[in-house]
């Protein structure tokens, strides 16, 4: 199971990196062009879906890292016990809202694709996507650190994306 945790976290750092890439060079070139008065306006549209797929699947990253932001100071003071129930309680409300965005999500997804984008013409379900996606997968990792927090007996809570 380990193997499988390594290869999926590695997997979406490659995926975010691509799409960092892309987001930089598909800057670099719309400046260009529009320097040169040549202005592609595909590239602007395409680095908005970078973007949107850069902000999803960076949150999975994030995730699986736990390095979303949250601040702690107050949590901290509490006993250990006390702690992983906060924990427990904030993965569960994360969970509830990822599944209403995931389920509204995907009802909308089939209603988009006859819409097309106004430069690139790809249907706009491509927009919306990441959203689903990506709230999904958080979802299911979240659900892993929940599950991970309860199998553990007064060690140090790790998050279930990451292996020491």
């Amino acid at each position: 199971m380990g193997i499988a945790k390594n290869v999926a976290r590695l997997m979406f750092e490659v995926i975010t990196a691509f799409l960092m890439a892309g987001m930089v060079t598909l800057t670099l070139l719309q400046v260009i062009s529009r320097y040169m008065d040549a202005g592609f306006e595909w590239t602007e549209e395409l680095a908005r879906l970078d973007l949107i797929y850069l902000t999803f699947f960076g949150s999975i990253v994030a995730v699986q890292r736990d390095e979303h932001l949250r601040i702690e100071t107050l949590v901290n003071a509490f006993p250990e016990r006390l702690r992983r129930a906060i924990r427990v309680a904030v993965d569960v409300a994360s969970i509830a809202v990822l599944t209403v965005v995931v389920w509204q999500g995907a009802l909308l997804l089939p209603r988009f694709w006859p819409l097309r984008s106004a430069a690139l013409g790809w249907p706009t379900t491509f927009f919306y996507f990441p959203v689903v996606a990506g709230c999904f997968i958080m979802a299911i990792y979240l659900c892993f650190d929940v599950i991970t927090v309860f199998r553990e007996d007064g060690k140090q809570p790790t998050r279930a994306g990451i292996t020491s």
